[in-house]
């Protein structure tokens, strides 16, 4: 029975995970390693100030504080429960090191918002070159078809052309999955750094940036493994057509993981030109194997 493996895809994830960390992530990963002055004092309100972890503007301290730092603000200022900040006139000290730190962390947001602006701006000129059909595993996908089909008998070879046309056909497929995706990717990561410019601390930056990674590499995974799914179960249609199959059973993993709308269509016979409905709310149609996530089979019906 004919059915996706994860070494189908995984080429291919990988390839999406590299492309999307050298787009989108490396820049900005870059542009937070701004090289601060390591200072040993005694004083954790400084200490604080200067990681980002309190901030200061105008009487306002704001940020976390822990009990040393609310015991060195106590001796010139008041807590606002209200507002969760404490309000008072510091020393120039103080003062000297939050114009600093201020200063540091307009620049180091706004390194960050070029690099997402100059990643927006060129886009669509890097999606152009992606070939991630260069690393689709096209022979063992076929080895596979053809081991299913081996008591029909004679399959026709894939010729260079057929293989050059099917590898550029799925690039492109994928480049236009990530051309459609990217839009949303900017917004995110626009909307990371408003998270740093809303609360003032930068010494999360580090693991908003790796929050937002998981997105992504969820995203990269998924792409890989539905547009793989689709392409071989297409493949195998045209293969299995080549050699004269017309039509299949349905067969799911059976198992409590499987889709309702599958499941009553278990050991149905689908003919290829036909696929069934597998959302009854849109009327979608798709072959075994092609709906998302899909770990449905085929099994060919010799006529």
């Amino acid at each position: 029975m004919l059915k996706l493996k994860e070494p189908f895809y995984s080429p291919i994830e990988k390839s999406m995970l590299e492309f999307f960390y050298k787009a989108f992530y490396e820049p900005i990963l870059k542009a937070a390693e701004i090289p601060l002055a390591r200072f040993n004092e005694a004083s954790a309100l400084l200490a604080a100030i200067r990681s980002g972890r309190v901030q200061y503007h105008e009487g306002v301290f704001s940020g976390k504080f822990g009990a040393d730092i609310s015991r060195e603000l106590s001796s010139f200022a008041r807590f606002d429960s209200r507002s969760n900040v404490w309000r008072g006139n510091p020393g120039p000290d103080i003062k000297g090191v939050a114009v600093i730190a201020n200063a540091k962390r307009k620049e180091l947001i706004g390194r960050i918002q070029e690099s997402i602006d100059n990643a927006s701006a060129t886009i669509d000129q890097t999606i152009a070159t992606l070939a991630f059909g260069a690393d689709l595993p096209l022979f063992a996908m076929d080895q596979d078809i053809r081991k299913d089909l081996y008591d029909i008998g004679i399959i026709p070879e894939l010729t260079p052309a057929t293989e050059e046309y099917l590898r550029e056909n799925y690039s492109e497929s994928q480049r236009l999955n990530i051309k459609n995706w990217a839009p949303d990717q900017i917004t995110r990561l626009r909307g990371m750094v408003q998270k740093i410019q809303t609360n003032g601390d930068i010494s999360n930056i580090r693991a908003l940036i790796l929050a937002e990674w998981g997105t992504t590499a969820a995203k990269a995974q998924f792409l890989a493994r539905q547009e793989t799914s689709l392409f071989f179960s297409k493949l195998g249609l045209q293969r299995a057509g080549d050699a004269g199959v017309r039509r299949y059973r349905w067969s799911t993993s059976h198992d409590e993981r499987v889709r309702i709308s599958h499941r009553h269509l278990d050991k149905a016979i689908i003919h290829f030109d036909f696929p069934p409905i597998v959302d009854s709310k849109t009327g979608r149609r798709a072959h075994a194997g092609e709906d998302f996530n899909c770990r449905c089979g085929k099994i060919w019906i010799l006529e």
